[in-house]
């Protein structure tokens, strides 16, 4: 008896709250002597630092984690406005990241940091624990499996078709291509950012994290046997 093959997308999806903050600080100053832009830097950046130190504490935070980039100095010579060029002008930058598991000493820390010359918020990342992280990634698949077998199912019904049976799974890409990679949306996707507040500051307000997950099915079904 002949049989119909059904080929479908299945989709899972998960929000959940923030367990986590990643937050990047920018620091830089400019001037017309190397030596100050490079000793106000440092003494920003140890100032920084050094309130990330006194508050790390992986197992329990608030903070669980940090690093930071080596300190880049430039110089650069502008021009006027009649085209002569004008002295040396030099810059420096640097960037710590700091992940937190206390989102109100996230607040009061970005308070006092921010604060000081030279130093700004650049973005904050909402995250989970690593072990919830892999939990829900494990369900979003599942989901998305689940919502392929249903579409399946539902078409099958549709034609006057009996059982379905599964021929094949794969990540979104690779069921006609086997040798081609995912194109985008096989891998469970975490999305979340901070949300700008007006100016230009960060409002630390935590956005819900939304991961997904997509799969693509093929599957067989053949009309029930008459009696």
């Amino acid at each position: 008896m002949p049989e119909t093959i059904i080929t479908v997308a299945g989709t899972g999806r998960l929000r959940r709250t923030p367990e986590r903050a990643k937050v990047r600080i920018g620091i830089g100053f400019e001037g017309s002597k190397r030596d100050s832009v490079l000793a106000a830097t440092r003494a920003a950046h140890e100032s920084v630092t050094g309130s990330l130190v006194t508050l790390l504490h992986p197992d329990g935070g608030p903070v669980i984690d940090w690093t930071s980039e080596d300190i880049r100095v430039w110089g650069q010579r502008p021009y006027s406005p009649d085209g002569s060029r004008l002295p040396v002008e030099f810059h420096s930058a640097v960037f710590v990241d700091a992940e937190f598991g206390d989102f109100e000493a996230l607040s009061e820390w970005i308070d006092v940091v921010s604060a000081g010359d030279g130093i700004a918020v650049d973005g904050i990342e909402w995250r989970l624990a690593p072990e919830t992280e892999a939990v829900l990634q494990r369900e979003v698949r599942q989901a998305a499996i689940q919502d392929a077998l249903t579409k399946a199912r539902e078409y099958a019904d549709a034609l006057g078709l009996g059982t379905v049976t599964a021929l094949s799974l794969s990540d979104p890409g690779l069921l006609d291509d086997p040798g081609a990679g995912p194109s985008g949306g096989g891998q469970p996707r975490m999305l979340a950012m901070a949300k700008s507040a007006g100016g230009g500051g960060i409002e630390l307000r935590p956005s819900a994290i939304v991961i997904e997950a997509s799969v693509h099915a093929r599957f067989s079904a053949a009309s029930p046997v008459a009696r």
